[in-house]
């Protein structure tokens, strides 16, 4: 995914989003024995917006701090953890 991509995905507005249309990620499976790359595109291809995703009944908008933990480590611990 380009990084114009990421932005578009993260510039998407809360209020603009419907609980129904986003993949709530209590129920995403993902494969662990697959390398950290291929979970990600897996992860994608279930979640779509990876910003903008919902936990049972809440919506959840993903954001990362400018200092810290970088996207792509916050992002791997995600998947680890899902």
């Amino acid at each position: 995914m380009t990084v114009k991509k990421y932005q578009e995905l993260q510039a998407v507005d809360f209020e603009d989003v419907g609980l129904g249309s986003l993949m709530d990620i209590s129920k995403v499976r993902i494969d662990r024995r697959r390398p950290v790359e291929k979970r990600r595109h897996q992860y994608f291809e279930k979640v779509g917006n990876p910003y903008l995703v919902r936990v049972g009944n809440i919506k959840v908008k993903v954001r990362f701090a400018d200092n810290g933990v970088s996207m792509e480590d916050a992002f791997e611990n995600l998947l680890l953890s899902v």
